[in-house]
């Protein structure tokens, strides 16, 4: 698919992720419990890792997508803080949301998926040009046919 098909799509995804975070983030909280089950806590803190995670990818898709320069560095270099930007604004809306509270701790865990994030992209781009120069070095050096009427 040509880069600028796939603008409006990737564009439209990160939109639309970014919503459903927010829609997680205005319902409103119950009373919290001191005595949270140790499986809920993890659940709850996954989901953090989780979406955060997604966002940081959905982020660089469309920074590789729109921009018209080739710099790999750069680009994870944008989406990182854009996702945690994300992170802490989303924490600073729980502030006014009833029953919610804004915890810089979550900001913490939600940088744990960012990181998960730039993590899988470093290895997937580094596995890329490993296979790239593999690919190189087979056309620059084919190996020689054997000729059947040569002995």
């Amino acid at each position: 698919m040509h880069v600028f098909a796939r603008k409006p799509w990737s564009a439209l995804a990160l939109i639309l992720w970014m919503s459903v975070i927010f829609a997680f983030s205005s319902v409103p909280g119950g009373t919290p419990s001191a005595e949270m089950p140790l499986t809920y806590f993890l659940e709850r803190k996954g989901a953090h890792v989780f979406e955060y995670f997604v966002l940081l990818l959905l982020i660089y898709n469309v920074l590789r997508a729109y921009s018209s320069y080739d710099h790999f560095g750069l680009k994870l270099a944008l989406a990182g803080p854009l996702s945690l930007l994300y992170a802490f604004s989303d924490e600073v809306h729980q502030l006014v949301v009833p029953g919610r509270e804004g915890k810089l701790a979550d900001v913490g865990i939600d940088a744990i998926g960012i990181a998960l994030g730039l993590i899988v992209i470093a290895l997937m781009s580094e596995k890329k040009k490993i296979k790239k120069r593999k690919t190189t070095k087979k056309k620059m050096n084919p190996k020689k046919a054997k000729d059947p009427l040569k002995k």
